[in-house]
């Protein structure tokens, strides 16, 4: 069944709400509604910090579902911008191939990871990136997709495989772990400098310190505070 996406806020008083309205974003996703899924999972980031919880357990459970919600709304953002990038040139389809790969380490829900992957390697594919394309192939395989998914995977990996080389250089090196920066959408490798959201803890380069942050739009970027007070015990 299709999502109403004519109002589009989130009113979430308790957690149990915020899950409901979890699955609306999902469903939208699934859709290809990204738009409206990113407008969705922000209002339930936003209804978190204005929950009340009594125990440890429930306020882990907020941290959560304010991660995921951070997560999707990073991956949708991506994805949007790589749909408006233009496809003129080599650097352009490189951009839209790093894009691609990026949104492949968002963590979401296996059935929107599938869909990223098959992303990917069709546009890894395509640009004769054959080592980096055979990498997301075995990744989607893993994943356990239907089975004519899988099949298609896995004559991809097979024709990659006799070739594995990549043909461009891309800023993306899936051996080397990596956060992303909600800003320039770009890796931020282990052990180079970043800085944070204090309210949905989403990363960014350096040089985006004192900025508003683009995932949950009103905390400040790199600000130091206490964070994310919702449960009594965290003030005893």
């Amino acid at each position: 069944a299709e999502v109403s996406t004519q109002s589009t806020e989130a009113v979430v008083s308790t957690q149990s709400t915020g899950v409901e309205q979890l699955q609306v974003g999902y469903q939208l996703t699934t859709q290809g509604k990204f738009s409206d899924a990113a407008e969705r999972f922000h209002s339930i980031l936003l209804s978190v910090p204005l929950l009340i919880v009594d125990t440890k357990e429930e306020m882990n459970e907020a941290i959560q579902l304010m991660g995921i919600c951070r997560e999707y709304i990073l991956g949708l953002q991506m994805e949007l911008a790589r749909k408006e990038l233009p496809r003129r040139t080599v650097q352009d389809q490189v951009r839209i191939c790093e894009l691609a790969a990026y949104f492949t380490h968002c963590n979401l829900q296996p059935m929107h990871l599938m869909l990223t992957l098959r992303t990917a390697v069709s546009l890894f594919y395509k640009m004769k990136n054959f080592k980096t394309a055979a990498s997301f192939a075995r990744r989607l395989i893993d994943l356990g997709p239907k089975p004519d998914i899988a099949t298609q995977m896995r004559k991809i990996l097979a024709a990659c495989e006799k070739n594995p080389t990549d043909e461009h250089k891309l800023q993306y090196d899936q051996h080397n772990p990596f956060v992303l920066c909600a800003k320039s959408f770009t890796p931020i490798y282990r052990g180079k400098a970043l800085e944070r959201c204090p309210l949905c803890s989403v990363n960014y380069i350096p040089e985006y310190k004192g900025q508003i942050c683009t995932i949950c739009k009103v905390a400040e970027v790199g600000k130091e505070c206490i964070g994310l007070r919702i449960c009594p015990n965290q003030f005893r």
